[in-house]
């Protein structure tokens, strides 16, 4: 056995290593840069390198004897893996086992026994101590047959403690992202894409159960079980905004439904970022959420900004939005459609009467009714109170609509049972062909109004269709409004004396007084302004600037010698409900001197009832005790029973004009009348 050594030093640094065989022959080797080698060389020509470097291995030559192992040499850098310098091993091993961590030394010495009795190769995994109690993780490899006449091993001993910290840093990672991702809201997920569309799921977090019902493991050997659950008409959108991301590498987000094996349908949400590996792989990783709440929620959210809470149909800004498309739609083809807008007639008197649940109850079945009016294709809506909606996408003329109007108007005048009552419904229309009437949706719902307004005004059950004209008529109305709000601020309107008498003999018995107003030199009829003063908040300050010229009429005459009898005057509900009505009414008795007896406030059915009763009731009880007269108006008209007689007491009933007009000609008018007269 010979050692022998040969370096060549070279200009770059590099020290190319020879190796002498026996027969003298040579054969290059090149070793990593900066580096020196020992060259063990057997008689045989069998040759081993044991590189003599910082490198975090050390090479040692051991045979077995009868005195156990020995070190017959051992690499020079001894001290980094070993912890002791090369010349304190002495060729005792011992020196060396006893570095070993004395938790792992069983282990190592029942190896070296099954490899000293079996000649053999071995390796082994344990751990050195050095002197400041540092332990090295190292792997030790014995190769044998390195000598013919004696047991030798050359053993190669690996400090792998940075490979094990870099492991445990890995594994302490892992552990800290495992933990997140099971702490995420959702699957976390990391897969990859070859280039011929093969997936690979490496790793999905434990939520997937919970999403798709099948655990990590089942999906990442099958991604099918998750593919399989996805909705039919998702699965193109699916796959398209997954090819875009994998092409463009942009951030990835869509949403999609799924169907999971227990049948719960659920909407999920996918985001990541794919990356491009030089193989031409793309690698994602990112989070698949359940957002079937948020989904939900967020439906709720679109139903109450879009939809009316009480009816279901859709709202104003939805029908504004639709009406605007429908008007672009139709200026293209050269096509029409229709607008109706619906007020039901007397609505207030429902909620008076018979309370706002009753109310609301009268609502939803209206709407229903309307509902059923309309095509897929048409949109009804309210727009608030007791005003609806209803867009017709298609309609060929004027009469068309007229048509329909009609119809649905017979469709809609149908009673409606409310909590056991029986309530007459009617409605008024007013309509709009647009884009004729309107070229914007502004424009057509003005219209539309401007159109039930005439309606209304007309008559209970009316239909409109605009005309340029109604858009004048509501100018006056608008002038009007103002104009009666300063006739009001400077008592600028007149009443007028109409006579009672007794049908009996024709004599006198008072007067009821009636609102007039002229304005420009012309007459404004008490249908057109009382109502108007209702709709704009003046019948307080009209009905008061009434009663007080009334009585001072009354005055008048009797400082003349003309004695007026009972002056009846006309109140409005708004008047009664006011707080400060019998004050009022108390002072103008007072300031005009004025037989309270000789008084008569009239009140028409609907002021008697509704939410307002008590304290109408109430009023006009002070009233009676005070001694003032009170007449019902229009009876036979509204909703008044023998029980709200009862409880207010009048002096005199009004039979309306409807009951009077033909009793002499039909029968069942002359029974009621009788039997109105037999109550009085």
């Amino acid at each position: 056995m010979k050692h022998l050594f040969e370096r060549t030093n070279t200009s770059d640094g590099n020290q190319p290593l020879t190796v002498k065989r026996a027969n003298n022959s040579t054969a290059p080797k090149s070793p990593a840069a900066n580096s020196s080698a020992d060259v063990w060389i057997d008689t045989d020509g069998e040759a081993v390198i044991l590189f003599d470097n910082t490198l975090p291995f050390s090479v040692l030559r051991l045979s077995s004897g009868e005195g156990g192992l020995q070190v017959e040499d051992i690499s020079a850098n001894c001290r980094s893996v070993w912890g002791i310098p090369r010349d304190a091993v002495g060729g005792a091993f011992d020196r060396l086992r006893e570095r070993i961590h004395p938790q792992d030394l069983p282990r190592v010495d029942g190896i070296l026994a099954w490899a000293i009795e079996k000649r053999c190769e071995w390796s082994a995994t344990f751990r050195i101590l050095h002197d400041n109690a540092d332990e090295h993780w190292v792997v030790a490899r014995g190769l044998t047959g390195l000598d013919r006449n004696a047991e030798t091993w050359i053993v190669m001993v690996t400090d792998i403690n940075a490979q094990i910290s870099a492991f445990a840093s890995l594994r302490e990672s892992e552990m800290k992202l495992r933990a997140l991702a099971e702490s995420i809201p959702g699957a976390a997920f990391h897969s990859q894409t070859d280039t011929s569309g093969r997936e690979t799921v490496n790793f999905l977090s434990a939520a997937c159960q919970e999403i798709w019902e099948h655990s990590a493991e089942e999906i990442r050997r099958d991604p099918g079980l998750a593919w399989r659950q996805i909705h039919p008409q998702d699965v193109s959108g699916l796959k398209a905004s997954l090819k875009q991301a994998n092409e463009s590498l942009e951030p990835w987000f869509h949403q999609w439904r799924i169907l999971t094996p227990s049948g719960r349908a659920k909407w999920l949400e996918g985001r990541g970022r794919p990356e491009r590996r030089p193989d031409g792989t793309t690698v994602w990783s990112g989070l698949v959420l359940d957002v079937s709440e948020q989904r939900r929620q967020e439906r709720e959210l679109r139903r109450l900004a879009e939809h009316d809470d009480l009816t279901g149909l859709a709202n104003r800004m939805v029908l504004n939005r639709r009406l605007d498309d429908e008007i672009a739609l139709h200026r293209d083809d050269g096509g029409q459609g229709a607008l109706l807008v619906f007020d039901i007639d007397g609505f207030n008197e429902i909620n008076d009467v018979l309370g706002h649940g009753a109310g609301d109850t009268y609502l939803r079945t209206f709407a229903e009714r309307l509902l059923a009016l309309a095509t897929p294709e048409d949109l009804a809506a309210r727009l608030g109170g007791d005003e609806f909606a209803l867009l017709l996408s298609g309609m060929e003329s004027e009469a068309d609509l007229g048509a329909a109007m009609t119809r649905f108007s017979e469709r809609l005048d149908q009673d409606i049972r409310v909590k056991g009552t029986t309530v007459t419904c009617s409605v008024s229309i007013g309509g709009v062909l647009f884009p004729r009437d309107g070229a914007t949706a502004e424009e057509a719902m003005r219209h539309a109004n401007i159109a039930l307004s005439e309606a209304r005004n007309s008559s209970p059950r009316a239909r409109a269709v605009y005309a340029p004209d109604m858009t004048r008529f509501r100018d006056r109305r608008s002038t009007l409004a103002g104009s009666l709000r300063a006739e009001l601020a400077r008592d600028g309107l007149d009443i007028a004396f109409q006579p009672i008498v007794t049908t009996g003999n024709g004599s006198h018995s008072g007067f009821e007084a009636l609102a007039r107003w002229t304005l420009d030199g012309r007459p404004v009829s008490p249908a057109e302004f009382i109502p108007l003063a209702d709709e704009t908040g003046l019948a307080v300050p009209l009905g008061t600037l009434l009663l007080r010229k009334a009585l001072k009429r009354a005055a008048d005459l009797r400082a003349a010698g003309h004695p007026p009898g009972v002056i009846s005057v006309n109140v409005s509900a708004a008047q009664i409900r006011d707080p400060d009505f019998f004050r009022i009414v108390e002072k103008l008795i007072a300031e005009f001197d004025h037989p309270p007896e000789a008084l008569e406030i009239e009140v028409t059915e609907t002021v008697i009832l509704g939410r307002w009763a008590e304290q109408i009731a109430a009023t006009l009880r002070r009233l009676r005790q005070r001694g003032v007269r009170v007449a019902l108006d229009d009876f036979g008209t509204g909703y008044a029973s023998l029980v709200h007689l009862k409880q207010i007491r009048v002096d005199r009933l009004k039979i309306d004009r409807s009951f009077i007009s033909n009793v002499d000609a039909d029968p069942g008018d002359a029974a009621i009348v009788k039997a109105i007269l037999g109550l009085a």
